[in-house]
């Protein structure tokens, strides 16, 4: 059987996230070629910066990053993560 690369993983991971968000509501717009945040969600009143990592793990820089945009947009900035087989939205601060 063929493995899957981290990139495939990662990709089917965002796409279960994206789906999760759009079954809540969410008009969402995905990042093309990993960008940074991965995904953008959108609902009335409601903007959702979202970085989707499987492990949740996000780098001290990569942090002030994020949180600097979600500052810049008025957004909100919240990582996915898999945690057993269902995915947890956490938010930064």
């Amino acid at each position: 059987m063929a493995r899957t690369s981290p990139y495939r993983r990662g990709r089917s991971f965002e796409y279960r996230v994206r789906d999760l968000l759009r079954g809540q509501g969410y008009f969402l717009v995905r990042q093309a070629r990993s960008g940074f945040p991965d995904l953008v969600a959108l609902r009335r009143g409601e903007i959702l910066l979202v970085e989707c990592r499987v492990d949740g793990y996000v780098s001290p820089d990569e942090r002030d990053r994020f949180l600097r945009i979600a500052e810049q947009t008025g957004g909100r900035a919240v990582v996915a993560r898999r945690v057993g087989g269902r995915i947890e939205l956490v938010g930064l601060a």
